[in-house]
């Protein structure tokens, strides 16, 4: 692949605002770029728009059919508000690409393209190969599921674009992620009079909410509970009526949630009695768990890579992606195949240049395997 080609086009899809929340406009424009470019490989394509909420999700296949060998996948929103990419746009220093999305992850559904574009036509026309480029992923991919989920369901490997990181390692596991969030009502009144004028503090039963889930960490199953965000009151001579709290779970094992989902039943129950109102909404993305079947298809890329000397290397990450998602249907997953990256969410955001070219080397040889391998 021509390196500086690739540059050139990661600068203009770096340049393009595509924050999850507020630039529907960009995700809209870089699938657009996307899509005219695939059609021109000949290949199907459908943009969808699937909630108010989200830019449109790209699906494009190079036929439809029953079962699908391969899926690609990547996101191409950001976490970054309108007006980052004009405040710090793309830039190289020679070793690392800077900018908002250059590494989480434009440069992951670049590279998508270009391994479909440069791919030799006996590999493509041996595998059904579905490529998405996903709206939603750093909102949970609420809405883009919908435009992938069947086809996942019907796939047998899927590769996941997300950056390796900055040291070069890919990812074959990843803990999954378990939210709460709660809301408290209690009732308001004069703090000095609170034996005897009924007031029941929503603060004080959020702190015993928060104490109890903290002590369900465990570093030996692989269990981290995050209480990120907590919010009560308004004076402090007044008994709080009303708090909330923002609760992140992350999982190596998914019969864990089972045991919290009961300790919040418990809670609330035990909050009732208080004289205290809860309502709870629970999110959950499961875990990416590095099964037999997988540790065996990592042994299979280990020899690939070291016949091609290539170096590969893989490690579990806390954090999530829509390998999550994909391997609880029964698709084969392999994660952060895209470029090198480091300092995600941040102003340090940045890709290692010089392993765009490995990664692409990676990639190809494992979809020519897939090839080769299909009976």
């Amino acid at each position: 692949m021509d390196i500086n080609e690739f540059l050139f086009e990661l600068e203009g899809l770096v340049n393009i605002d595509t924050g999850s929340t507020d630039c529907h406009d960009g995700i809209d424009k870089v699938a657009s770029y996307f899509e005219e470019r695939f059609k021109a490989l000949g290949w199907q394509t459908n943009k969808c728009d699937l909630s108010p909420d989200a830019g449109p999700t790209l699906v494009c296949t190079n036929r439809e059919a029953e079962v699908y060998d391969l899926m690609m996948i990547g996101h191409i929103d950001t976490v970054f508000l309108k007006g980052t990419a004009e405040k710090r746009p793309f830039k190289t220093d020679g070793e690392f690409a800077y900018g908002p999305g250059v590494g989480d992850m434009k440069q992951g559904a670049l590279l998508m393209y270009y391994l479909i574009k440069e791919m030799p036509r006996e590999v493509l026309d041996k595998l059904n190969i579905v490529v998405v480029f996903n709206s939603d992923e750093e909102l949970g991919s609420l809405a883009s599921r919908r435009a992938y989920e069947e086809y996942a369901k019907r796939t047998r490997y899927a590769f996941i674009y997300e950056g390796a990181t900055i040291d070069g390692a890919c990812c074959a596991e990843r803990k999954g992620g378990l939210g709460y969030s709660v809301s408290f009502e209690g009732v308001a009144g004069h703090c000095g009079f609170v034996f005897t004028n009924g007031a029941k503090s929503a603060v004080h039963e959020m702190a015993r909410w928060i104490v109890e889930l903290t002590d369900m960490q465990s570093e030996e199953r692989g269990t981290s509970v995050n209480v990120g965000v907590v919010k009560g009151g308004y004076k402090s001579n007044v008994v709080a009526p009303e708090a909330e709290m923002l609760v992140d779970i992350r999982v190596l094992d998914n019969s864990e949630p089972e045991k919290f989902d009961k300790k919040i039943e418990e809670l609330t129950k035990a909050a009732s009695e208080r004289g205290i109102g809860v309502k709870v909404s629970r999110r959950f993305k499961p875990a990416f768990v590095y099964s037999d079947k997988v540790r065996e298809y990592v042994s299979h890329v280990e020899k690939i890579a070291s016949e091609a000397k290539i170096p590969f290397t893989h490690r579990m990450r806390g954090g999530l992606s829509d390998a999550n998602i994909i391997a609880q249907w029964g698709a084969l997953c392999l994660d952060g195949l895209g470029p090198e990256a480091g300092g995600g969410h941040s102003d340090e955001e940045k890709m290692r240049i010089s392993s765009v070219d490995r990664m692409y080397k990676l990639s190809r040889l494992l979809i020519s395997d897939l090839a080769k391998n299909k009976s």
